[in-house]
């Protein structure tokens, strides 16, 4: 019998595609003694995906027209470089973990664009994220009542064992960590959104996601984290008020739909007491390291977290034009700069870019982010058809913050993964938007 390649890769790639939002449940409650291998297993079964769709459309290099490609080809090529340069003679396998970090996802750029090629399948794509979610919300709301040492809330790294909003447990749901779950949530909220005014403007119903976009945000309030609920909010206000200027016809629904939700949300504070604990202790959680950080404690409020975030830059000097080493500050190997370096005290992913590849590699993520985010906002303003610009926009509005490094693309898999997947829908959506075009 003859392989079909491409119906095996797109079948492999879906189960990658779930298998990465998933993994958490075999490494903390199935098989949490095979934690570290289990981690492995999304990198194996992206990279056969990998191999499966060159070997059936033959490995090519798209002609490079814009920007963000010629600087990806850049970026690939300078991380390939600084394997040479090994200023501590750190281990190969540190390296290969660190290149993992930076270039792994990226060809999701020509996968995604492929395999989804027509709205139905980033339909399909929603409705997966609604019906895994609810089990996901659920469970993230179970173990917020729940003991810390209860086995739902279980962390594989007993480093971080304690996480706690107030009185009550951090929800982390399936995922192994908080940080992770936040991006989890703050991808699905905003593709709900957007998703919920698409099924208004084609007349079907979106009660199911209406209900799901206030289960994450409860469970957004209930991880306790400041940044990604400032990044949804704002998020959300800037996709609602270009809505509102740019589409006229759903001005009036814009505004009704806002005051229904407002309402809503104080309702739901007012006679929920789920939702009425939840928002006071995020609130309560917020407040107390607010006086913490007025007593004298460093780079603990809100405002010295997101200026360290920014400040990509403020070991430069240490870290020079090269850095010390790709890899050297992941934590899934040891944080090994700590051991020849240990006054650096190195923790956002801008900073961690810099002491690994420099002040060039540095300037050069930037550029890649910047041009990235460019190319997808111009997509946006280029698209005259309603329905493409409201699919399109919560993926644009994703790219945004990890410009300003207010992400963790590098060192955290799920955010690496998510930033380029939501680029390679924009890219799909534009493919899909042409194509459209030019048939109509």
């Amino acid at each position: 019998m003859q392989l079909n390649l491409e119906h095996t890769t797109k079948w492999l790639l879906y189960i990658s595609l779930v298998w990465i939002i998933i993994d958490g449940i075999f490494r903390k409650w199935v098989f949490p003694e095979l934690s570290t291998p289990i981690f492995a297993i999304k990198y194996i079964l992206f990279g056969i995906t990998y191999v499966l769709h060159f070997l059936n459309t033959g490995f090519f290099m798209p002609r490079i027209k814009h920007g963000f490609q010629f600087l990806i080809v850049i970026f690939v090529a300078y991380c390939f470089f600084l394997l040479f340069y090994n200023p501590f003679n750190i281990s190969w396998i540190i390296q290969i973990f660190g290149l993992i970090n930076y270039l792994f996802f990226i060809p999701l750029l020509l996968l995604i664009p492929y395999y989804f090629d027509s709205i139905e399948k980033i339909e399909k794509m929603m409705k997966f994220l609604a019906y895994i979610s609810i089990p996901i919300f659920i469970i993230g709301i179970l173990q917020y009542y729940l003991p810390v040492d209860h086995i739902l809330n279980y962390l594989p790294n007993e480093d971080q064992k304690y996480n706690m909003v107030a009185q009550f447990t951090r929800s982390i749901s399936i995922f192994s960590f908080v940080k992770i779950y936040n991006v989890y949530l703050v991808f699905v909220l905003l593709s709900f959104l957007a998703y919920i005014y698409y099924l208004m403007l084609i007349v079907k119903s979106s009660w199911l996601y209406i209900v799901l976009f206030f289960l994450g945000l409860l469970n957004l309030f209930m991880t306790g984290s400041r940044l990604p609920m400032a990044v949804t909010l704002i998020s959300v206000s800037i996709m609602l008020i270009y809505f509102f200027l740019q589409i006229s016809k759903f001005r009036k629904t814009i505004i009704t739909t806002f005051l229904l939700g407002a309402l809503l949300s104080l309702s739901l504070y007012s006679i929920s007491s789920t939702f009425n604990v939840a928002v006071d202790a995020f609130v309560k959680r917020s407040i107390t390291s607010e006086e913490i950080a007025a007593k004298g404690r460093e780079n603990y409020s809100a405002k010295d977290r997101a200026i360290e975030s920014i400040d990509a830059f403020k070991f430069a000097n240490q870290a020079g034009y090269l850095g010390f080493g790709v890899g050297i500050t992941y934590q899934g190997t040891g944080n090994v700069l700590i051991k020849y370096m240990p006054d650096i005290p190195f923790e956002e992913e801008g900073e961690r870019i810099v002491l690994e590849i420099g002040i060039i590699g540095g300037i050069l993520v930037l550029l890649l982010r910047f041009f990235i985010s460019i190319y997808a906002f111009n997509t946006l303003i280029k698209i005259k058809k309603i329905s493409f610009a409201i699919l399109i926009i919560p993926f644009v509005l994703y790219l945004i913050p990890s410009v300003f490094f207010l992400s963790n693309n590098t060192f955290n898999y799920l955010e690496g993964f998510s930033y380029w997947f939501a680029f390679a829908l924009v890219l799909s959506i534009r493919n899909i938007y042409t194509e459209t075009k030019y048939k109509t």
